[in-house]
C-alpha cells in the first residue's frame, strides 16, 4: 500500500469529514527524512560544569512499530506504548522501553496483545492495573468502540495478559480522553456519530475490575475531539481539540474538579491557547500544563505551549517554549523523573518510529543541558532548518479567490496546467496573483458552510507566499 493510501489511517480518521492524509497528485511530495539518533541522555540533563542549555531534543532507540494514535502509560520508569495505527492497520501490538535510573534507554521490546486492534483511545494507571478505553478500527476507523480492556502490572513493571472489562462505556467513543479522580475512572468527549461533550464514568473496585458506566448529567461547556486531557492537583483539564464546523482546532481550556459530594463541579473556562490545536499531546509537569503540536486546521505544528497552573486553579496565559523537533499530530507523551519522552505520530512524510526527550528547566522550558559544542552543532542544524523554512515547494498562480472568516479559498493553476483548490490564510489575493505555498493537509467531499460549497479535493496550507519579481512576500 503506497504513503497516499497508507495515511488514510493517520488521526484525522476521528473526524466525521474523513480526512484523507497525503499529497495531491498534482502536487510534488517532498522526499522522506531519515532517522538519526543521538547518544542515550545519561546524565546530560543535569547541568554540569561548563555545560549550557539547549532548547531541543534528543534522540532515543527506534520503536519497533511506527504508530500514531496510541495510548502511552508510564509504570514505575517503564513506558508503554499500545495499539494505534500504522499507516495501513489497526494495531493490536504493544511495546515498551525501559528509563534507567540516570535516564539511559533500552532498546523496545514487545507487549502483550490487546484482544482488539484500536487506535485513537486512551490509556491510564490505577494502582495495579493498566486500562485501555474506546477508540475506533476497520474501515478508515468507521467501527467506534465502547470495549475497555485491562492489564495487570507486573512487579518489573511489565503488562500481563488484557482482559476485557464486563461492562461497556454506555456511548461508543473514539478519541475519547480518560483519567482517574478519586475512585473511579472517567471518560470525556469525544466522538460517538457525533462530536460529544458527555462524560461517563466507572467505579474501580477493590479487584481491579470496573462497575457500570453512568452518564454525568453535566456536561462540558462544548464538545471535545481528538482534544488532550491533563490531570494537575486533582483537577481536570480539557485542552483544545477540533472545531467541526469551520475545520480548525479549539483553543478554549475548560476545566473542573470534584465537589464535596464527589461529582465533577460546574465546568469553567480559563487560559486560551495561542493556537487552536487538535490531534495534540498534552501534558502536566511542575506547576505548568503543555500542549504539543498537532493540527490547526491548515498545517501541522511543530510549536509548543505552557501555562502555569494558579492557586485557585485558573491558568496564567499560554507562552510558546521549545518546538517539536518535526511538525506532527497523533503522537504520545510521557515524563519519567523530569525528562519528557515524545514517540510517533505522523506528518507528512509519514508514520513514526522516533523517541525524543528533553528535559525541563527552573522556567518550565524544554531543552537539556550539554557541553558548548554539542550546543553549537545544535545552533548550526536550527539556523539550516530556518532556512528550508523559507524555501516552499509549490508555485501557482490565483485563477479564483473566494473569502471566508477563516481561510482564503483559492483556485489556483500552474504553469503545466493543472489546477487545484487550495485553502489558506486570508489575504488580499486577486486573480492573476503568482504565489508559492507548502505541501498541506488534503480533504476530500469538504463542505464550506460558509460558502455554501462542496470542495471535491481541497488542501488546506498553512502559509501562502506572494512572488513577485524573484522576491516573496510572506502571508501570515
Amino acid at each position: 500500500m503506497n504513503n497516499i493510501q497508507g495515511m488514510k489511517h493517520s488521526l484525522i480518521q476521528c473526524r466525521s469529514a474523513m480526512l484523507l492524509w497525503g499529497f495531491m497528485l498534482l502536487i510534488a511530495a517532498s522526499p522522506l527524512l531519515a532517522d538519526g539518533r543521538l547518544p542515550p541522555p545519561g546524565e546530560a540533563r543535569q547541568k554540569g560544569e561548563g555545560q549550557v542549555w539547549i532548547p531541543g531534543w534528543r534522540e532515543g532507540p527506534l520503536m519497533q512499530t511506527a504508530r500514531s494514535g496510541a495510548a502511552a502509560v508510564e509504570v514505575d520508569g517503564v513506558i508503554h506504548l499500545i495499539g494505534g495505527v500504522d499507516g495501513k492497520n489497526f494495531l493490536r501490538s504493544s511495546e515498551f522501553i525501559r528509563v534507567g535510573a540516570g535516564g539511559d534507554l533500552s532498546e523496545w521490546s514487545q507487549g502483550p496483545a490487546l484482544n482488539t486492534p484500536r487506535g485513537f483511545f486512551s490509556a491510564v494507571r490505577h494502582k495495579g492495573f493498566v486500562y485501555v478505553v474506546g477508540g475506533g478500527q476497520g474501515d478508515y476507523g468507521k467501527t467506534l468502540l465502547d470495549s475497555i480492556e485491562r492489564a495487570e502490572i507486573q512487579p518489573d513493571g511489565t503488562l500481563g495478559e488484557w482482559t476485557i472489562e464486563q461492562f461497556r462505556l454506555n456511548t461508543k467513543r473514539r478519541c475519547t480522553k480518560v483519567a482517574v479522580i478519586g475512585n473511579h475512572l472517567y471518560a470525556f468527549g469525544g466522538f460517538g456519530g457525533t462530536l460529544l461533550d458527555s462524560v461517563e464514568r466507572a467505579e474501580i473496585q477493590p479487584d481491579g475490575t470496573l462497575g457500570e458506566w453512568a452518564v454525568l448529567v453535566d456536561n462540558m461547556n462544548m464538545a471535545r475531539y481528538i482534544h488532550g486531557v491533563s490531570r494537575a492537583h486533582n483537577r481536570i483539564y480539557m485542552i483544545g481539540g477540533h472545531d467541526k464546523v469551520r475545520g480548525v482546532g479549539i483553543a478554549d481550556v475548560e476545566w473542573s474538579q470534584l465537589d464535596d459530594e464527589g461529582w465533577l463541579a460546574p465546568w469553567q473556562f480559563s487560559g486560551a491557547l495561542q493556537t487552536g490545536r487538535y490531534g495534540l499531546a498534552t501534558l502536566q509537569h511542575g506547576n505548568y500544563l503543555y500542549a504539543l503540536g498537532g493540527l490547526d486546521g491548515a498545517a501541522y505544528l511543530e510549536s509548543i505551549e505552557k501555562a502555569q497552573i494558579n492557586p485557585d486553579g485558573s491558568l496564567s496565559g499560554w507562552r510558546y517554549t521549545t518546538p517539536l523537533a518535526s511538525r506532527r499530530e497523533g503522537m504520545s507523551a510521557a515524563v519519567v523523573n523530569g525528562t519528557l519522552y515524545i514517540m510517533g505520530g505522523t506528518n507528512l512524510t509519514g508514520y513514526k518510529r522516533s523517541i525524543e526527550y528533553a528535559s525541563f528547566n527552573a522556567q518550565g522550558d524544554i531543552g537539556y543541558w550539554a557541553t558548548a559544542t554539542e550546543a553549537a552543532i545544535k545552533k548550526r542544524e536550527r539556523d539550516k532548518k530556518e532556512t528550508q523554512k523559507k524555501i516552499l515547494p509549490n508555485e501557482a498562480v490565483v485563477v479564483t479567490h473566494l473569502k471566508a472568516a477563516r481561510y482564503s479559498y483559492l483556485e489556483v493553476q500552474r504553469d503545466d496546467g493543472l489546477s487545484a483548490w487550495l485553502a489558506g490564510p486570508t489575504a488580499e489575493l486577486p486573480a492573476g496573483t503568482r504565489i508559492q505555498f507548502p505541501n498541506g493537509v488534503v480533504m476530500r467531499n469538504f463542505y464550506s458552510k460558509e460558502l455554501k460549497r462542496n470542495f471535491p479535493v481541497l488542501m488546506f496550507v498553512g502559509e501562502l507566499r506572494i512572488v513577485k519579481q524573484s522576491e516573496s512576500k510572506q502571508i501570515n
